[in-house]
C-alpha cells in the first residue's frame, strides 16, 4: 500500500514537472512578444510611424489568447500540485501573466498616442524626455522578464533598482508640461498625449516591479529558502 501511495506521489510531481516545463515556454514566447511589442510602441511614437504603430495595436489579441491559454494551463497545473510548493509557484505564475498582459495593454496606450502625434506633434524637448524615460523602463522591462524566465533574484533585484530613476523622469515629464504649458492653451493636448504616453511608461516599470518581485518569490521557493516572500502591494490595474 506504501508501495502504490508513494508511486501515485511521483506521477503527480512528474506530471507537475512536465506541464511547468511547458508552462515555460510558454511564458517565453509570451514575454519575447511582449518585450517586442514595447520596442515597436516606443519606437513608433518617436520616429511617428503609423504603421508600426498599428501593428502593436493588432498584437492586443494574440497577448489577450496568450493569457487565457496559460490561465487554463495553470488551472491543470493544480490538479498536479503535491505540495505547498507547487501550489505557490503556480500562484505566482499566474500573477505574473496577469502583469505581462497588463503590459501589452500600456504598449498600445503609447501605440495609439503615436497614431495621435500626427494632429498633436509634441515637441523636441517632450520626445526628448519621452525618450530618457524610455530608456530605463525597457531596461527594467527585459531584465524582470528574464528574471522570471530564469528565476533570477540577481536580475530582479537590478530589475528593481531602476525604479527610482524611472520615478524621477516621470515626474520630470509632468511638471515640465505642467510649466511650460501653463499660459499656452493651445499646447494642452499636446501635452496631455505626452503625459498620457509617459504614464503608460511608468505602469510597465510598476508591472515590472511585480514581475521581479514574482521571480523573487518563485527563486526562494523553488531553492526551498522560504515559502513566503513578502511582497510590495501592488496597485490597482
Amino acid at each position: 500500500m506504501a508501495d502504490s501511495s508513494s508511486k501515485g506521489a511521483d506521477n503527480s510531481q512528474a506530471g507537475f514537472s512536465a506541464e511547468m516545463a511547458q508552462a515555460r515556454q510558454r511564458l517565453h514566447a509570451v514575454s519575447n512578444m511582449a518585450l517586442q511589442q514595447f520596442e515597436q510602441a516606443v519606437n513608433a511614437y518617436q520616429s511617428n510611424d503609423r504603421r508600426q504603430a498599428q501593428q502593436v495595436l493588432n498584437q492586443l489579441q494574440r497577448a489577450q489568447d496568450f493569457e487565457v491559454v496559460m490561465d487554463d494551463h495553470c488551472l491543470d497545473m493544480l490538479s498536479h500540485t503535491s505540495s505547498d510548493r507547487d501550489l505557490r509557484l503556480v500562484l505566482a505564475l499566474l500573477k505574473a501573466i496577469s502583469d505581462i498582459e497588463q503590459i501589452c495593454n500600456q504598449n498600445v496606450q503609447i501605440a495609439q498616442q503615436a497614431l495621435l502625434n500626427s494632429a498633436n506633434t509634441p515637441t523636441a524637448k517632450q520626445m526628448t524626455a519621452i525618450a530618457t524615460l524610455a530608456e530605463p523602463v525597457g531596461r527594467m522591462l527585459a531584465l524582470a522578464l528574464t528574471a522570471l524566465q530564469q528565476q533570477s533574484a540577481v536580475l530582479a533585484e537590478q530589475a528593481i533598482s531602476l525604479a527610482a530613476t524611472v520615478n524621477r523622469c516621470y515626474g520630470a515629464i509632468l511638471r515640465s508640461n505642467l510649466t511650460d504649458n501653463s499660459d499656452r492653451a493651445a499646447q494642452v493636448d499636446t501635452a496631455l498625449g505626452v503625459n498620457w504616453a509617459a504614464r503608460a511608461l511608468e505602469r510597465i516599470a510598476e508591472h515590472s516591479t511585480n514581475l521581479a518581485q514574482q521571480a523573487i518569490f518563485m527563486s526562494r521557493v523553488s531553492s526551498g529558502q522560504s515559502s513566503r516572500v513578502e511582497l510590495q502591494p501592488r496597485r490597482p490595474r
